[in-house]
């Protein structure tokens, strides 16, 4: 059985992805966390069609929402094709056994062309998945706005709610920009 971290004198190792827990989290993200959430999106455009004469702005809501729904799927295809790229020596172990197994030169150079091409598309799927979360604030931040009909305190607590949600997608927003700002060539 191969191990990834003992490679031969003069020879390359297997490619780890970091951070080692990378993998999961980025799963975890594009294949449970964005179906629900564009699946809540979906859920909210159609309240929002049905009950559009009880909001402020429906049209601008749904328009977000929509964005987000997109976002959210782009995310989970790119997610899907990055995944298709990336195996590791245990997943070899497992195809192929000892008895057909290709030798560990090119399987290395395989896996390890392979992680940075996952690398690379992933990153995609991870900035479309965090643009979906900001347009899903910015949604419920339109949505949650009161029509211009409401009495005092309906107005407050719906124009406080829709801050907490433009509070939350700001947030997300300002923390997507500097992801990206660290991912570009040449960033600390």
């Amino acid at each position: 059985m191969s191990s990834p971290s003992d490679p031969g004198p003069g020879e390359e190792g297997w490619e780890v992805p970091k951070p080692i827990g990378y993998i999961a989290a980025s799963e975890s993200i594009h294949f449970v966390a964005a179906p629900l959430l564009a699946a809540a999106a979906i859920t909210a455009i159609g309240v929002i069609l049905a009950d559009g004469d009880k909001l402020r702005w429906p049209d601008a809501a749904v328009l977000a929402l929509t964005v987000c729904v997109t976002l959210f799927v782009f995310s989970i295809q790119r997610s899907f094709n990055a995944r298709a790229h990336l195996f590791s020596a245990a997943d070899i172990d497992d195809w192929f056994g000892t008895a057909y197994r290709p030798p560990d030169t090119v399987l290395k150079q395989h896996q390890h062309a392979g992680v940075k091409k996952w690398r690379t598309t992933v990153r995609g799927a991870t900035n479309a998945y965090n643009l979906g979360v900001v347009t899903l604030g910015l949604g419920a931040c339109l949505a949650l706005a009161p029509p211009e009909d409401t009495t005092f305190w309906q107005a407050f607590f719906r124009w406080t709610a829709s801050g907490v949600a433009a509070v939350s997608a700001g947030t997300e927003g300002i923390s997507t920009a500097r992801i990206w700002h660290s991912q570009r060539p040449g960033s600390p």
